[in-house]
């Protein structure tokens, strides 16, 4: 915190004790209002020369009101975090609270004297519980995490989507779910695929990517199940699951009176899907590798993945089961 403050006068060098305020220039050459250190005054009467380090230091220790002390204070210790997150659940002992942040006894005792100071928590017998300040805390801190962990996901993949001619800004992704294609799971893409696949009762795709384990997926999902399916494929695809071990399934998705399957001779710059109400957007890097996929049921992206679904559908040729046995080039020929 700022503490109080002194004005100094550069003309009278008077000096007047006020409480605590922001930064106050009463004069730009002359006068100010800036912190004492616990030994004296600042460096002089003046702030340090703009646009240092010095200078941003003193303009931070100027306007900081508490709450970077209240930010720190919880997001230095996972003890601290994972104690208002579970309080944010209900009511616990403080037996529950050692049990779910692995701390000692006195470790969570300190934790919980340090709230109920700041007015965040109340005991009532061998429980603790939230106040209502304590409530929007948690909330606003669990919020600021979700942000930061969503940016730290969206950081790699950002650049390779097309923010601008979507028209939407970060913010309107805060509730997008954030799948990443990473060493240690290579397959996390296509596992939440499949699980959307099993899941969804409606769905769209327009890819050049359909790999087996998806087409076993649509094909629980539709000719064993209820699923609506349209897709717009790329001519690789085709050739690519006509020849795999899951032809037979992929022929009967074709086949099914619920299915409408598309054949698109175009550049596919962004795959994307279409699940009950929610899209997906497959993001690639600058060497056309799949590094992650964006799942949101924004409107504007929503709207924005059906008019690219749509544009290639219009421009696409219809599939029908008799074309499987037929070379593919010939039938998009005849369009």
């Amino acid at each position: 915190m700022c503490g109080n403050m002194m004005i100094f006068d550069a003309n009278t060098t008077t000096v007047a004790e006020i409480s605590p305020v922001s930064t106050v220039f009463l004069t730009p050459a002359s006068r100010c209002a800036c912190p004492l250190s616990q030994t004296g005054a600042t460096d002089g009467i003046n702030p340090p020369v703009r646009n240092t380090n010095r200078y941003a230091d003193w303009m931070l220790t100027c306007t900081m009101d508490g709450s970077l002390d209240d930010i720190r204070f919880l997001a230095d210790s996972q003890h601290r975090a994972v104690t208002m997150e579970s309080l944010a659940d209900g009511p616990r002992s403080r037996a529950e609270l050692r049990d779910v942040t692995g701390a000692s006894s006195a470790t969570v005792g300190r934790i919980v004297q340090a709230f109920e100071k700041r007015g965040w928590l109340v005991r009532d017998g061998t429980h603790y519980s939230l106040t209502a300040l304590g409530t929007f805390v948690a909330g606003s801190f669990a919020k600021h995490r979700h942000d930061m962990k969503l940016a730290r996901k969206l950081d790699d993949l950002l650049p390779h989507v097309p923010i601008g001619e979507i028209g939407i800004d970060v913010d309107q992704l805060t509730d997008a779910l954030v799948t990443q294609a990473i060493p240690a799971n290579s397959f996390a893409m296509v596992s939440r695929i499949r699980e959307l696949e099993l899941d969804s009762m409606e769905a769209r795709s327009l890819t050049d990517f359909f790999p087996e384990p998806c087409i076993d997926g649509r094909y629980e999902a539709i000719v064993n199940g209820t699923q609506t399916f349209e897709a717009v494929f790329a001519p690789t695809v085709i050739e690519a699951a006509v020849a795999s071990d899951s032809a037979s399934k992929f022929e009967a998705i074709v086949a099914a009176d619920c299915t409408d399957i598309y054949v698109y001779d175009g550049d596919i710059s962004y795959p994307v899907m279409f699940h009950d109400g929610e899209v997906c957007l497959i993001v690639r890097d600058e060497e056309n590798v799949s590094i992650g996929m964006i799942e949101t049921d924004d409107e504007t992206v929503v709207d924005w993945v059906m008019d690219v679904f749509e544009t290639c559908r219009a421009e696409a040729t219809l599939l029908t089961p008799g074309d499987l046995t037929a070379p593919l080039e010939d039938d998009l020929a005849q369009t």
